[in-house]
């Protein structure tokens, strides 16, 4: 994964080539979106899988550190692609709101 200003830091992600293909998109497209607001010193996603029956329930825990502060986001689903794009996005809420706040 390319790294712009910040790192990004995976954890748990032991998925096969095809899932982490698109899980890596998902990721940098959201990392593009951060870094075009502000710079950052690291993303980090970590992926807990438990088995439901026949499926995998994922969980994914997100933290964005900028400076001195920290935004962190948590879900779960069924869906990991999904579930990683919901923790993503609400990163960048919080980060959206915290710099237009900080504005006025």
């Amino acid at each position: 994964m390319e790294e712009s200003d910040g790192k990004v830091l995976l954890s748990g992600f032991d998925l096969d080539e095809s899932e982490m293909v698109i899980a890596n998109n998902v990721i940098k497209n959201y990392e593009h979106k951060i870094s075009e607001r502000t710079s950052y010193d690291y993303l980090r996603l970590r992926l807990r899988k438990s088995r439901k029956a026949k499926t995998f329930l994922h969980q994914v825990e997100g933290e964005l550190k900028i400076k001195n502060k920290r935004f962190g986001a948590k879900e779960d689903g069924y869906n990991l692609f999904s579930v990683l794009a919901e923790v993503l996005e609400k990163l960048l809420n919080e980060l959206t709101h915290t710099l237009r706040t900080a504005r006025q």
